[in-house]
């Protein structure tokens, strides 16, 4: 059984944040659509993101899973095994184009499979629609149960007219502390950041889950503010992943990301059935971790999505432990 309480709120702050631009013309031919695509490829060049305060979640605004060990398709959840080092973290992003499939079909238990077949511990979703209520319906509600995650939490950016639309983050671990960004920027499609503290074992993995947005200018501004929320030198396990739309080698988001983060992984992840772009990336701090990316490339997760998954385990490299505890790695797995 899952209980749920979302917020009825949305970390993204553009009041227009239900009109798509060319949703709205209806009428003037092409020459309209391309006025309004201009409009929305400039509009916010010369804005500075503005200083907004994070929205933090209270325990009760987390879907939480009551199954021991268990999810709903009688699959193991291997949170305790994780945990107690017998096998690596591993991490996955995902983008689910709403549950909408090549074929053109809406199936969340699709996705869920997937996702299922990833065997991830910590998972960070794109372009997620959360309903917010408790119905045995609820999108987000399917994805925890289907793939027995302990945990989940919705981080829309937007409301649609077929729901809340955003981010998302699954957990089999315990999720302690969750702030919600608003890295939205001018006229441009809101977007956020997840940012959640998670128990792993004894210690607290930070968990950075976003998307960036199309354009370059509204990338850069997103990075910069992605860097000021981050620390400086992190001492736990620190996580940034997500649909980054940074596919340009040398692009100033990338090469300010890359500077201060280190080379991510990442692979051709889009589109699905013939992956060219590298549009997912995971990146990991201190410098004492590693990860070992791979690339599911299963029918399923070529259909279900027009991105494929991305999933990476984490490893430690040796490393002489330090006096303290907190701030030493061994050269076991997470």
């Amino acid at each position: 059984m899952i209980t749920v309480s979302k917020p009825d709120r949305t970390s993204g702050s553009f009041p227009f944040a239900t009109i798509s631009p060319i949703g709205r013309i209806k009428c003037g031919g092409m020459a309209t659509a391309l006025t309004a695509i201009a409009f929305f490829a400039f509009a916010g060049m010369g804005d500075r993101m503005p200083a907004r305060e994070p929205i933090e979640l209270g325990h009760g605004e987390i879907i939480l899973g009551n199954w021991a060990g268990k999810n709903s398709a009688g699959l193991p959840t291997l949170g305790d095994d994780t945990a107690g080092r017998e096998r690596p973290l591993r991490i996955a992003s995902y983008n689910v184009h709403k549950y909408t499939g090549l074929d053109f079909r809406r199936d969340p238990e699709r996705i869920a499979a997937v996702i299922r077949s990833l065997d991830a511990d910590i998972v960070s979703l794109q372009e997620v629609l959360s309903d917010p209520d408790a119905a045995p319906t609820s999108h987000l509600r399917i994805l925890a149960e289907k793939t027995g995650m302990h945990m989940a939490v919705a981080g829309p950016t937007m409301r649609k007219a077929d729901g809340q639309y955003g981010n998302a983050l699954l957990s089999r671990f315990p999720i302690l502390r969750v702030r919600l960004h608003d890295i939205s920027l001018g006229a441009f499609e809101p977007r956020g950041i997840i940012d959640a503290d998670i128990r792993v074992g004894d210690r607290t993995v930070r968990v950075m889950a976003t998307h960036f947005g199309l354009w370059p200018m509204e990338r850069d501004r997103q990075a910069l503010r992605l860097l000021e929320i981050l620390p400086e030198n992190p001492v736990q396990p620190l996580i940034v992943m997500g649909d980054m739309n940074c596919w340009v080698p040398g692009s100033p988001a990338l090469r300010r990301l890359q500077a201060r983060l280190g080379k991510s992984a990442a692979m051709r992840s889009y589109p699905a059935p013939l992956p060219l772009l590298p549009l997912d990336r995971i990146w990991i701090q201190p410098a004492g971790y590693t990860l070992v990316a791979e690339a599911p490339v299963s029918r399923l997760a070529r259909i279900a999505s027009d991105h494929l998954p991305m999933v990476a385990t984490v490893l430690f490299a040796e490393k002489p432990q330090a006096e303290n505890p907190d701030e030493g790695f061994s050269s076991d797995p997470l």
